[in-house]
């Protein structure tokens, strides 16, 4: 890894390195063993803005345990993650979401009752700072923030090809 100036930042209990322009997500030399049995061996992969890559293999070879290190569900034991300028031994899961990083499940639950619109806008939640009656009452310390979800989660409603119908309820769509 090619450290900038030697820059640090405290992030809860993880030590995050600030490190030189690059992809958006970095995973440099990442090992993982369960048990003394390898489940991922020196994996690298880069990931550049815009970009968009797949993990595709037979059971059993690590792919979720890979997704599980990047989204900070496990330490791997060696290696490490970069996601723009910061580089994690560890991936503190508090703060991913403000790192741009999402992770859906298998099995995908959406909320059946609200819309598509409101189902994405749920995922911008944490962008809100306005408290809970502010947001209610519409003050305008919440205003321009949720104006700017609104405007993202209608941009990739549109860029998934269901603008025609983001105002359904989710729960009656196939």
């Amino acid at each position: 890894m090619t450290r900038g100036p030697d820059v640090t930042t405290k992030l809860g209990t993880e030590r995050a390195v600030r490190t030189s322009a690059g992809p958006v997500l970095g995973l440099a030399n990442i090992s993982l063993t369960f048990g003394g049995v390898a489940a991922l061996r020196d994996v690298n992969l880069e990931v550049a803005q815009g970009e968009i890559r797949a993990v595709i293999g037979p059971n059993g070879v690590g792919k979720s345990s890979l997704l599980n290190i990047v989204s900070g569900l496990y330490r791997p034991d060696r290696g490490q993650v970069r996601l723009g300028e910061l580089a994690f031994r560890e991936v503190p899961t508090s703060k991913l979401a403000t790192y741009g990083v999402a992770r859906t499940f298998q099995n995908l639950a959406l909320f059946k009752e609200p819309s598509i619109l409101d189902n994405v806008l749920m995922g911008l939640a944490h962008r809100v700072h306005a408290g809970f009656l502010r947001q209610i009452v519409g003050s305008p310390l919440a205003r321009p923030i949720e104006a700017e979800n609104r405007a993202e989660a209608e941009a990739v409603i549109s860029f998934l090809h269901l603008s025609d119908v983001h105002d359904r309820v989710a729960g009656g769509l196939p």
